[in-house]
């Protein structure tokens, strides 16, 4: 059974931290289009965010706390796990309670009357920005603390 948990696990951060890098690509591309065009990128972007991000972050964070019981049971945590485990809970929190939520608002944006972009998006476009960079750089850290941190 392990095995299927460390499978979901490794899933999972491919999800959410694939789906991180993937929203930013298409963030820095849409910043040079129409105002219409660049919402319906938000759109894209939204759906990534909903069903990568949101779906991975929850599946590394149930998927470590399972593989990390035995660990915790016994009082042996070690310096590398606590750090993946931390990292990971406070990424995953990120993503899924600020990033998803302000992707989803950003992707309900429609122009303005005169066909620009709507006054609510630079606020919850810079929101988004900083909430999905940190939960990124948490989810590095975690796979930097296992990766790196266990050899």
């Amino acid at each position: 059974m392990r095995g299927v948990w460390m499978l979901v696990h490794v899933l999972g951060f491919t999800l959410w931290l694939g789906g991180g890098i993937a929203t930013m690509v298409a963030g820095v591309t849409a910043k040079r289009m129409a105002p219409a065009e660049r919402l319906a990128g938000y759109k894209l972007i939204g759906a990534v965010q909903r069903l990568l991000v949101a779906p991975g972050a929850l599946a590394v964070v149930l998927s470590g706390l399972i593989l990390g019981t035995p660990y915790m049971k016994q009082g042996d945590v070690p310096g590398w796990m606590g750090l993946m485990m931390a990292a990971g809970i406070l990424g995953a929190i990120g993503a899924v309670a600020i990033s998803v939520p302000t992707a989803a608002k950003l992707a309900r944006l429609e122009p303005d009357a005169r066909g620009e972009l709507p006054e609510a998006f630079q606020g919850l476009r810079k929101r988004q920005i900083l909430a999905a960079t940190i939960a990124g750089a948490l989810g590095l850290v975690a796979m930097g603390a296992v990766t790196l941190g266990k050899w």
